[in-house]
Order: C-alpha cells, then sequence, then structure tokens
C-alpha cells in the first residue's frame, strides 16, 4: 500500500464545489457506484476493475470507518486481470492435433483447430486466478484534493473518471502544467534556433 510505504509517485487533483454536509453519505455512494465487481470465470472479461476498502480488498460495503481516516477518506482502486499462458494453449492445440490425426488418419482443419483452441482457453479460465493489485486513493476533506497512488497514467484516467462519476463533481488537475497559462508554455517552445534556423 503505498499510503503505509510513503510512496511518492501520486497523480493530484482538486474537487471542484462544495463538498456535501452529509461527507460519509456521499463517499459511500459515489464509490458504491463503481465497487468492485470480480471477474466471472465463466464470462469473456479478462480484466475487472473499481473501488474497495483500504486495507481489505476484497470488502465494497464501505461501512463505518473504514472509509475515513481522520480528516481524510482513503481507498483503493483494484484491477484484477485473468491471463492464459499463450504456450499452454499452443501446447494443448499441438496435442489434440497429434491425437485428431492418429484417430482419424487426417490432421484436423483450420476450423477445427479454432473451435478447440476457444474451447481450450475456456477451460484454461475457469482454472485460472486473475492476478490483482490494488493502488490507493485519498481525498482531504479539508482541502478537497484527491491524491491517486499509481504511474500508470491510463490507470490514474480510469480511477479520475470513475471518481467524477461516482462524486458527481469535476476533478481538476493540480500538476505543474494547469498551474501555467497557455501564452508560458508557448513561451517554452522550441526556438528557430535550436533547430539551426536563422532569426
Amino acid at each position: 500500500m503505498p499510503i503505509r510505504r510513503g510512496s511518492i509517485s501520486c497523480s493530484r487533483f482538486l474537487i471542484e464545489g462544495e463538498i456535501p454536509k452529509d461527507v460519509k453519505k456521499w463517499l459511500t455512494r459515489a464509490v458504491g457506484r463503481k465497487a468492485f465487481e470480480p471477474i466471472d470465470l465463466k464470462g469473456d472479461e479478462e480484466r475487472a476493475a473499481g473501488f474497495v476498502e483500504f486495507g481489505d480488498s476484497n470488502a465494497t460495503d464501505f461501512a463505518g470507518a473504514s472509509l475515513f481516516e481522520g480528516e481524510h477518506a482513503v481507498f483503493s482502486w483494484r484491477v484484477d486481470k485473468i491471463r492464459i499462458s499463450g504456450a499452454a494453449v499452443r501446447a494443448a492445440v499441438e496435442d489434440f492435433a497429434k491425437k485428431y490425426e492418429a484417430k482419424n488418419g487426417r490432421k484436423p482443419s483450420r476450423g477445427q483447430k479454432a473451435e478447440q483452441k476457444d474451447l481450450i482457453r475456456k477451460a484454461l479460465r475457469t482454472k485460472s486466478e486473475p492476478s490483482s493489485k490494488t493502488f490507493d486513493v485519498s481525498i482531504d476533506l479539508r482541502s478537497k484534493h484527491v491524491l491517486v497512488w499509481a504511474s500508470s497514467v491510463k490507470l490514474v484516467d480510469e480511477v479520475y473518471a470513475a471518481l467524477e462519476e461516482g462524486l458527481e463533481a469535476q476533478l481538476v488537475a493540480r500538476t505543474p502544467q494547469a498551474f501555467l497559462g497557455v501564452t508560458a508554455l508557448e513561451k517554452l517552445a522550441p526556438t528557430t534556433q535550436l533547430f539551426g534556423g536563422v532569426s
């Protein structure tokens, strides 16, 4: 857990507008809207993501004091993925092809191999355990700053979108670029002299 370890890899946002007076109800409803739901091993999904309680990656009740630590709301974003080894699928398809050829005196058609490959993937999927990772999120209830403790831009964007939808509020990025105006950024653009041009 990055919050407990003191990790500095995080993205910071500011909640625009006022925080409702009933903070507990507001936040419980917000994270509950995007609560984590496990992957159905019999389905086709290969990835599932959603909010879980901080410190208990299986809990999505957000009951009592589990959501708050002092003036902060803390919870986590859990991502589960199922990865089926391509080598295991290939080996099983090759084994099927050998058995089929021995039984029928000819190699299986591409369609038969494709059908068998699909069946093998489904069988392996039901036996696979999803890999699970959690990324901490904290909200300072006084300053309205949100910290997402993750370094992946794609993951931060996913948490950002889920929070905006759940909180029903706009989040504003608090990065150095966000504090600079457009004209300041344009002044930092490369000049013609840098590329060998004449001024």
